[in-house]
């Protein structure tokens, strides 16, 4: 899978933007990138989700996760 090139814009227009073409040379088509889903996050890292075996593993070494205490 290709990864997708990210950059970020100043000055006049501000944000953070995906390039969905590349025309050769120097020029680019961008769109504004929206908040990526949990599965486009895993994707451009080329992580995937834990099988539930690997999650009892962890858990096993590690100890259970608990519920948030509310500090940090």
């Amino acid at each position: 899978m290709k990864q997708q090139l990210h950059i970020k814009v100043s000055g006049g227009l501000e944000g953070d933007f995906v390039v969905t073409e590349e025309r050769g040379g120097d020029e680019f088509v961008i769109t504004r990138e929206s908040s990526p889903s949990l599965k486009e996050i895993r994707e451009r890292a080329g992580a995937r989700e834990a099988t539930d075996e690997e999650f009892a593993a962890f858990e096993a070494e590690h100890g259970p996760f608990l519920p948030p205490d509310g500090e940090g």
